[in-house]
């Protein structure tokens, strides 16, 4: 089992990864954590030139990240609530997407590589509430519609994921709430 944790943070060793970090360490499954405040991301230009070969031609880090994508079982997100979403984690999101898009329309038969790989959400805020629930949904919504893999949810509120809490670094990790629903979504994506 090889289970990918993508940290959309913009800040390096931010809660998003710590609360990652805490929940894949100590698996017994391959786990592999990418901060995506370590990584060049470039926003697509809508060239098309993937359509026949699904290789951007932009040169950054995004060709890496699917691949590692692509050769995990299982993802797990674990992003800040912005507004709503990281604008590096959504340029990410639509980059790959683009793959999709492109190759589609050549062969409408086209099987996405991420199509039904599952994968589970977390997201980090100061506060919590309302916002960080829209955040939680609209991450799921993008996902699932731009990258087609299948939501894994859990039992407890909010049920698309997890809300966890955290402002200054490291303080995500007092929330042990949020610790406990990360490591059952865990172990739901390990199924």
């Amino acid at each position: 089992m090889r289970i990918l944790g993508l940290a959309g943070s913009h800040r390096k060793d931010g809660n998003s990864y710590l609360i990652l970090k805490e929940v894949l360490e100590g698996l017994e499954a391959e786990t592999k954590i990418i901060q995506l405040a370590e990584a060049n991301v470039k926003w697509c230009d809508a060239c098309g030139l993937c359509k026949c070969t699904m290789k951007c031609v932009i040169e950054d880090d995004v060709e890496s990240i699917f691949n590692k994508m692509k050769e995990a079982d299982s993802l797990i997100i674990s992003t800040p609530r912005y507004l709503p979403i990281p604008s590096k984690l959504m340029a990410l999101i639509e980059r790959i997407a683009s793959l999709y898009h492109f190759c589609s329309e050549i062969d409408p038969h086209f099987r996405f590589p991420l199509e039904e790989k599952p994968f589970g959400l977390i997201v980090v805020s100061a506060g919590g509430g309302r916002q960080a629930l829209e955040a939680l949904k609209e991450l799921a919504f993008q996902v699932i519609h731009c990258w087609h893999m299948k939501l894994v949810t859990i039992d407890s509120y909010p049920c698309l994921g997890v809300l966890a809490k955290g402002e200054n670094v490291g303080e995500v990790l007092e929330d042990k709430e949020a610790i406990d629903q990360t490591k059952k979504l865990v172990e739901e994506l390990m199924i």
